[in-house]
């Protein structure tokens, strides 16, 4: 018995030493990986312009250049492993197929994006990356990111085509009705179906709320077999439905079939005798998405102070299938709507601050700039201008990279976004603005506001320009900077007799 324990004292020894070398493999090999993906990074990100406007042939080869390298990686950890981690390698494998061919399967948006060129992928580009559909209604590939990703991208592409169908054009929510068209045509697989299906709808209800959604909910919760799907779908719609319970919905526009919300957070106590500043919000998200529940909480919070709070609903690219051009527009309604109807909700006409993160702080100073930019129906006699400018990163200068060039993609004349570009429409005597930016803004350079900041000074405007050290581009939210975002728009208002 004595031999019998210390042979299996030796075995168990041996599995762990092995268990050890084997996690020490593994540990080494993600560092590896780590590195070669920082030096991908370093090299394709600040540089995608240049390599997406590279003819087919010279762009895939580097693509598979460079998806080599990861896979060099792998195949000599598979080496040192003698192939026991087969599982982990297999989920690898996975990761770095779907991450590249991802980038090229996007080489024909953003070749067109980079240099005005409209292609379409070659017959074996295209026919490789087809293999992949074969995967579509893989349940287990669902672990995967980058597996996922490369899905949504495909149904991107895919619904971008099926948009052009004259059957969307004045349909709210487009891109969501265009991706759950298209799902059933490409996972017939239920639990892929049931994902895809809820993956889209969920992310809707966060990035462009609730409105006019309640037939596809019905819909989604009578055909979708996942019980944890459907349950969290119907918690998360009602939640949003209540949320637009306890406060005034208003349409203050009607443009090409779509009703436009103001949502009006009155002070509890309304005192008719004295008249209430006003807190605009615009919401941002690259004017594809927005919601103006994102506002609803601050909204509500200046309502307690005595403000009118307000968050506007404006056209989007994703929504409505439109441009920034549109949303400026819309900007300027809101304003103009709110000085037309000062009187039935005690407004201080002289006392409006509009506020907007990244798009939506290009949108608040579209309204006191792009004074060229005005809906027909509006009317002019009232000014779309507010008395302050609130704009945390913001976007500064249209067309000026790769992140705003879709803008103009399908306009003739490039030139035209110069019209809502805030820096080419710098002048004199215009309100006072907090203009804040983070240093390490990778979404809207630094630089841009910098220059914006520096038109503004050379012609005599009142403004306050706050660099952040640091900072990236969600300001508003991030820990780490949000406070001091909060205590600079506080000294702001009081400078101005608003606190």
């Amino acid at each position: 018995m004595k031999i019998l324990t210390i042979a299996l004292s030796l075995i168990s020894l041996t599995s762990l030493a092995q268990q050890q070398t084997a996690d020490s493999l593994r540990t080494n090999y993600l560092s590896k990986q780590k590195t070669t993906s920082n030096e991908f990074a370093n090299y394709f990100y600040p540089s995608r312009n240049i390599i997406y406007a590279l003819p087919e042939k010279q762009f895939v080869f580097k693509m598979d250049s460079l998806r080599n390298r990861f896979q060099k990686v792998l195949n000599t950890y598979k080496v040192e492993s003698r192939n026991s981690d087969v599982t982990f390698n297999k989920e690898q494998e996975t990761d770095i197929h779907f991450f590249f061919d991802k980038i090229i399967l996007d080489y024909p948006y953003f070749h067109e994006i980079f240099t005005g060129k409209n292609v379409s992928l070659s017959a074996p580009i295209q026919k490789r990356l087809d293999r992949n559909l074969s995967d579509f209604n893989n349940k287990d590939l669902l672990a995967s990111d980058d597996f996922k990703e490369y899905i949504r991208g495909f149904l991107r592409h895919k619904s971008s085509i099926e948009l052009k169908k004259p059957f969307y054009k004045k349909m709210d929510n487009q891109r969501l009705n265009s991706f759950l068209n298209l799902i059933p045509k490409y996972f017939t697989n239920r639990a892929c179906m049931d994902f895809w299906q809820y993956d889209y709808l969920y992310k809707h209800i966060d990035d462009w709320g609730v409105k006019n959604l309640a037939t596809v909910v019905y819909k989604f919760e009578s055909s979708c077999k996942n019980i944890a799907y459907r349950t969290t779908i119907d918690s998360f719609y009602r939640d949003g439905m209540k949320g637009r319970e306890n406060h005034l919905i208003k349409t203050y526009k009607t443009v090409d079939g779509f009703n436009l919300d103001i949502h009006l957070f009155l002070p509890d106590s309304l005192d008719k005798s004295r008249k209430n500043p006003v807190m605009v919000f615009f919401s941002g998200g690259s004017w594809t998405k927005g919601n103006p529940e994102w506002a609803f909480y601050s909204c509500a919070d200046y309502a307690k102070k005595g403000w009118v709070g307000v968050s506007v609903e404006y056209r989007l690219a994703d929504r409505q299938g439109t441009t920034p051009f549109e949303a400026v527009k819309d900007a300027r309604t809101a304003i103009r709507w709110l000085r037309e109807n000062a009187s039935q909700y005690n407004i201080d006409t002289s006392r409006i601050v509009a506020s907007g993160n990244s798009a939506g702080g290009h949108l608040v100073l579209s309204t006191a700039l792009a004074n060229d930019w005005n809906e027909s129906t509006d009317n002019l006699n009232y000014s779309a201008s507010p008395n302050l400018l609130i704009v945390h990163a913001a976007v500064y200068n249209l067309g000026a990279d790769g992140n705003t060039d879709w803008v103009t993609k399908d306009r003739k004349d490039k030139n035209m976004v110069k019209k809502i570009s805030p820096l080419h429409l710098v002048r004199k005597k215009l309100p006072p603005m907090l203009i804040i930016h983070g240093t390490n803004d990778q979404a809207v350079p630094y630089a841009t506001a910098a220059v914006f900041a520096n038109e503004l000074k050379k012609l005599g405007n009142d403004f306050e320009f706050h660099t952040l050290q640091g900072a990236p581009h969600h300001i508003w939210f991030d820990r780490r900077f949000s406070g001091k975002v909060s205590t600079l728009r506080k000294e702001f208002l009081k400078k101005y007799g608003y606190e």
